[in-house]
């Protein structure tokens, strides 16, 4: 797992440190060159924050065997690639080894997000094979502004939670909760690129898809599930099964799995056999990798902090 910051004087040098892309950064406005790169790396996800002082031609390969996005966070126009507008409601998409030419302006502040083929293609089948589908794939992709905004908001937020705090990523359960997070914020901002059939499901196809998901979740006692886990194993949509959890648990799935999460690291902290781990690493072991948000969240189901199950744990 990678988390880091760096920052450059030459836009090669930039370009350069992105090892995975065969790329070439050339600035094209004068003046001194500063940029900034912000990493996380997974081994299955890589996001990168990279801000840009000067005009800068951008062009190159895109890494094999992944999807990359591009959602600005500042872009000013014009900002084109493979000569075609990117407007300001708009994010991009290039495909494993696409080659690529962009055209980028001064003090554009934008995040990537590498996802593994197989991952898109299990988790998100609908848009993968809309990707991959296409012979003419159009890389500049159209959102409404409103979904653009909030996804941007939260995807910083993740994106920042996760860098401030690289050793909640060394446990595989913050890691997977991070890449699926990111992921379903991408696939909440394609949602009207991407079309949904429709189903008319009856109220007792809606509560057997509540009953499995419980039993996907007990089976997994000792790792996190998350919504993109049960769509993959049930082989439904996000939207099903969020229908389902509405209609039959009053409840969406991202709170039900978040409270048998926050249940998980309750017992942990209440276990004689593991007083040796801190509330730190339960949290991260169950996926919250944002402590403020955790201590928030554990203490509006439980009446009580973390820290004061953990004292009667050690007591025990």
């Amino acid at each position: 797992m990678l988390a880091e910051i760096r920052h450059f004087n030459d836009a090669q040098h930039h370009a350069a440190h992105l090892r995975s892309w065969q790329q070439v950064y050339d600035q094209i406005s004068s003046g001194r060159f500063c940029s900034s790169l912000s990493r996380l790396n997974t081994g299955q996800l890589e996001v990168f924050r990279e801000v840009l002082n000067q005009r800068v031609v951008q062009y190159g390969r895109a890494p094999a065997d992944m999807v990359h996005f591009a959602i600005p966070i500042h872009a000013p126009l014009p900002l084109t690639l493979q000569g075609r507008s990117v407007g300001s409601h708009a994010i991009t998409a290039l495909r494993s080894n696409e080659e690529f030419i962009m055209h980028v302006p001064p003090e554009v502040d934008s995040i990537q997000l590498s996802v593994r083929n197989e991952d898109l293609a299990a988790l998100a089948p609908e848009f993968y094979q809309q990707l991959s589908g296409q012979r003419h794939w159009q890389p500049v992709i159209q959102v409404r502004p409103e979904q653009l905004a909030s996804t941007r908001s939260t995807l910083l937020g993740v994106f920042e939670q996760a860098l401030e705090n690289p050793d909640l990523l060394e446990f595989a359960g913050s890691q997977k909760l991070v890449q699926h997070q990111l992921i379903s914020l991408l696939l909440d901002m394609l949602h009207d690129s991407v079309p949904e059939q429709r189903l008319n499901l009856t109220y007792a196809t809606h509560s057997d898809i509540v009953r499995r998901s419980q039993a996907i979740v007990m089976d997994c006692s000792d790792e996190p599930v998350t919504v993109l886990d049960l769509c993959q194993q049930l082989r439904v949509s996000r939207r099903t099964l969020q229908n389902s959890f509405q209609l039959i648990a009053n409840t969406t799935p991202v709170d039900y799995l978040r409270s048998i999460r926050l249940n998980a690291v309750r017992r942990m902290l209440l276990s004689p056999a593991h007083a040796a781990r801190g509330i730190r690493e339960a949290a991260a072991y169950w996926g919250f990798y944002h402590l403020g948000h955790f201590a928030r969240d554990y203490r509006k189901l439980f009446c009580e902090l973390p820290s004061d199950t953990r004292s009667r744990g050690l007591l025990q």
